[in-house]
């Protein structure tokens, strides 16, 4: 599998956008692939339950991706990918854990600079 292809590519992100209408799966298929770290860091920061995140990776993997026209290599790899980390929320099965995994994988997202804070810089 591809090098995007790897659960190992998922970090914490301390402000992930909403599960409901945060990624835009037309946009890119992309997207589909951090709609997984999305519901993982809202998982490990305690937002959505176990139930939630799993009902969401698995109405992304079986309702939503197969009917994206991503090409049908690239539907795929991201339905093997969504399979793997099913799988992984099922080993870790708590928030804490998820979150010590996501860790391991590199440091948390780094949060979107404010505009205020991007003017300062300059």
């Amino acid at each position: 599998m591809s090098e995007e292809f790897k659960l190992s590519n998922l970090r914490f992100n301390p402000r992930p956008p909403p599960i409901k209408g945060g990624r835009e799966f037309s946009r890119s298929y992309k997207e589909a692939l951090l709609k997984v770290e999305d519901v993982f860091s809202h998982y490990a920061l305690g937002n959505i339950s176990y139930d939630h995140a799993m009902r969401a990776l698995l109405y992304a993997r079986n309702a939503i991706i197969p009917n994206m026209p991503y090409p049908e290599e690239i539907k795929t790899k991201l339905l093997k990918f969504y399979d793997e980390a099913i799988e992984m929320l099922r080993r870790l099965r708590t928030p804490e854990r998820v979150k010590q995994w996501l860790l391991s994988n590199g440091p948390p997202r780094a949060k979107p600079m404010s505009l205020d804070q991007f003017i300062r810089k300059k």
